[in-house]
């Protein structure tokens, strides 16, 4: 369940987070970010810090849910990378052959500037993405902001919980058949 914050807390939580990046890769994880909401109004922003892997996460889906994200966008501490989702069956869309990776599901862009988001090869395989995940963008339409990133840190801090011993096993008893003595022959 998404953390129930006003959309300023959760702006400026989102702008704490691009702060603990290099100052060029958060100002250009910025300007796509901007460029992302005004090419896919009416989606969701879902939010998710990735601490272990270095990496901020920003999901563009039609529900809550990031898995179900159109796109995402990744800022790591050297590069900023634009995933799409249904990446293999984009292959055909991708003229250019720029996506990357090898994933069943979703393939990746490398982004070195916010420009790089209206060339025209890039704007096909994201048009591309919303077709195949069946998904229109709302116009007139604002998605929300949903920082999964608590919740995530809280589900991390479980999982990190040492385990409390269970009680040992107690053994179990068979019983033994008594051998019979044996019968006097009548």
């Amino acid at each position: 369940m998404p953390d129930k914050k006003s959309t300023a807390d959760a702006e400026t939580e989102l702008a704490s987070f691009f702060a603990k990046y290099p100052a060029a890769i958060a100002r250009l994880g910025k300007a796509l970010r901007k460029k992302l909401q005004a090419r896919l109004p009416g989606l969701n922003e879902i939010v998710y810090l990735y601490e272990s892997q270095g990496s901020l996460v920003i999901s563009y889906s039609a529900s809550e849910n990031g898995y179900e994200a159109v796109c995402t966008l990744a800022l790591y501490e050297a590069e900023v990378k634009l995933f799409l989702a249904h990446g293999p069956q984009l292959a055909a869309s991708d003229a250019k052959k720029l996506l990357q990776g090898t994933g069943k599901l979703v393939r990746y862009v490398e982004l070195k500037s916010a420009s790089d988001l209206e060339r025209a090869e890039i704007e096909t395989l994201i048009a591309a993405a919303l077709k195949l995940s069946n998904v229109q963008p709302k116009p007139k339409s604002q998605g929300s902001l949903i920082l999964k990133a608590e919740s995530q840190k809280k589900r991390s801090a479980a999982a990190k919980k040492p385990a409390t011993p269970a009680a040992a096993p107690k053994p179990r008893v068979v019983a033994k058949k008594r051998a019979r003595a044996p019968q006097a022959k009548r």
